[in-house]
């Protein structure tokens, strides 16, 4: 009997489970795009690097929809069960509602783990190939805007021109670059060669010029300097929506975080950044646990042939969650209390 019960149970969780996660999934995805359509359009992605950033930004969606999905299945399950009158014959029959308890555990420890796993796991891996990608498209988008003898502003206030390009090497001849970066003293560069060469850790590029000179003037002299190496970073910009900030921090492991909050003093607002971070991956498999099993709670509030208020409170509590527990992350940062107890 239990194995039946427990089998019918889960039959009726995962159905709805899969559909919300889907339409749940959709509906993220599809504001996400639209806050990165800049990014696709100006770097002019192709299909295979847009796939891969669908791919790395799916982690973070997973996060939200897969605690979300997990009780909007547990309360449509059971709501249902409560008005078909299916409870009342489970009831009647000697089956109490600690005996369909177990299903909807296992479930929900089976969403807590897998938000666990995408949040310690997925999401830094994925942050960190976006945050790749990002370095590679830039990249790329200024060495295929570089084309000999004709000027270049893919690195905006960067005004080049090269004379000559090996298409094999990526190699520059004959480099003139007009750097308009500070309006009230220009700076004017001339070199014999030069280079792009990508810092993938650190979001930057590097523009490598050699054998030149550096022409600098103001409105009272003119400066001239030789140079056999001259190096200008480029920072690479991440998406308005995307600070640098929260990819770099979104980007460590577990193990990092702690190893970076380590080197700052206790109380300090960097060491509440990264330990904020920490705290909120492992309390959030916790959250969609509660959740899940508040879930079922609400679904048998419900009556038959009565207006089912269980899914829309469900939602709303999901909806409290999500709030306070961003409300936490940004007071942890500004109070004296221990960042853990503020997160849990």
């Amino acid at each position: 009997m239990p194995l039946i019960l427990y089998s019918y149970l889960a039959a009726e969780i995962l159905a709805p489970f899969f559909a919300s996660l889907l339409i749940l999934n959709g509906v993220l995805f599809t504001g996400r795009i639209m806050q990165l359509i800049d990014l696709i359009f100006s770097m002019n992605i192709s299909l295979a690097d847009f796939i891969r950033l669908c791919f790395f930004i799916s982690p973070k969606l997973l996060l939200f929809s897969i605690p979300m999905a997990s009780s909007i299945a547990v309360i449509l399950a059971f709501a249902r069960l409560v008005n078909d009158n299916e409870i009342i014959a489970l009831k009647a029959a000697g089956v109490s509602l600690y005996k369909m308890l177990p299903p909807v555990i296992i479930f929900a420890a089976c969403t807590a783990l897998s938000t666990g796993f995408i949040a310690t796991k997925f999401i830094p891996a994925g942050s960190l190939a976006m945050h790749n990608l990002f370095v590679k498209l830039a990249t790329e988008k200024i060495n295929n805007g570089i084309q000999a003898k004709r000027f270049s502003d893919n690195t905006g206030n960067l005004i080049l021109y090269v004379n000559k390009v090996n298409l094999e090497t990526k190699q520059w001849q004959g480099v003139y670059l007009s750097d308009l970066r500070d309006k009230n003293h220009p700076i004017t560069i001339l070199a014999q060669g030069g280079s792009l060469t990508p810092h993938m850790e650190d979001m930057y590029l590097s523009m490598n010029l050699h054998n030149g000179s550096l022409h600098r003037e103001n409105s009272t002299i003119t400066q001239t300097i030789n140079f056999r190496d001259y190096t200008i970073n480029v920072p690479v910009q991440a998406p308005k929506s995307i600070s640098s900030q929260n990819l770099s921090k979104s980007s460590m492991t577990q193990t990092t975080l702690l190893r970076s909050a380590a080197k700052f003093k206790a109380g300090s607002n960097k060491r509440a950044h990264f330990l904020s971070e920490y705290h909120k991956r492992l309390a959030l498999p916790a959250g969609c646990f509660i959740l899940t099993l508040l879930g079922f709670s609400l679904a048998l509030r419900s009556r038959p042939g009565q207006r089912n208020s269980a899914l829309p409170l469900g939602i709303g509590f999901f909806l409290l969650y999500y709030i306070s527990l961003t409300m936490a992350e940004n007071l942890s940062i500004d109070t004296i209390i221990p960042v853990g107890l503020i997160m849990w």
